[in-house]
């Protein structure tokens, strides 16, 4: 028993530690992640409770050197929100709670570094592009008033504001990597943080996200 158990042990081994030549070809993946929840403070004293959510996204990639990768992506994504909306310029009224959904469509380059030429590597990734939101503000301001929302700052009307919103996004993140045999393809664990740029935040306004990604050479 000992010796079987030590046989299998070598095989996962010599096939974890297999030299794998990614230089020169191409890759697309699909990577199934989860967000984790955060709180939010922007100026005027509005707030959003980010309550998590999923996403999913579709991306390729071209491994110039045995370790190093260049690609693009595109993600799709969604999370409930809990927004605190403050009085604004000459507003005397209190301040009001709303919900929201926020939808996401996110366009960026990415790079990904690979620690090891072998078949089980850890790796290093990070990412940049533009993000396009809806935020689904749900139900109206209780007054025609000045009033301060998470997300666009001052809006002076009766009604919740509804326009999209286009920013810049960034994540850096890491995890495991492990190629297939004879070409079957590429699975990874991922965990990293997301970042979108929002000068009316007086804090970051970014999420923790766990991934699971499933590749395939092309």
């Amino acid at each position: 028993m000992k010796a079987l158990l030590f046989f299998v042990l070598l095989t996962v081994l010599n096939g974890a530690l297999a030299q794998v030549e990614r230089r020169g070809t191409n890759e697309w993946s699909l990577h199934l992640f989860a967000t984790g929840s955060e709180r939010y403070t922007f100026e005027g004293g509005a707030s959003a409770r980010n309550d998590g959510g999923a996403g999913i996204t579709l991306a390729t990639a071209r491994n110039l050197t045995r370790y190093f990768s260049l690609g693009v992506e595109a993600t799709l994504a969604e999370f409930n929100y809990r927004a605190s909306v403050a009085p604004g310029s000459g507003n005397a009224g209190a301040g009001f709670e709303t919900r929201g959904d926020m939808e996401s469509l996110a366009l960026r380059v990415n790079g990904t570094w690979n620690l090891l030429s072998t078949s089980f590597t850890p790796f290093l990734s990070a990412a940049a592009g533009l993000i396009f939101l809806d935020t689904n503000l749900r139900g109206e301001a209780p007054a025609n008033a000045c009033w301060v929302y998470p997300w666009y700052g001052q809006v002076c009307s009766d009604k919740a504001p509804d326009t999209g919103l286009t920013r810049l996004s960034y994540g850096v993140g890491g995890g495991l990597r492990y190629d297939l045999p004879r070409d079957q393809g590429f699975v990874r664990a991922y965990f990293g943080g997301e970042w979108i740029a929002f000068s009316e935040a007086t804090s970051a306004v970014g999420y923790w996200q766990i991934r699971a990604d499933f590749g395939l050479p092309f």
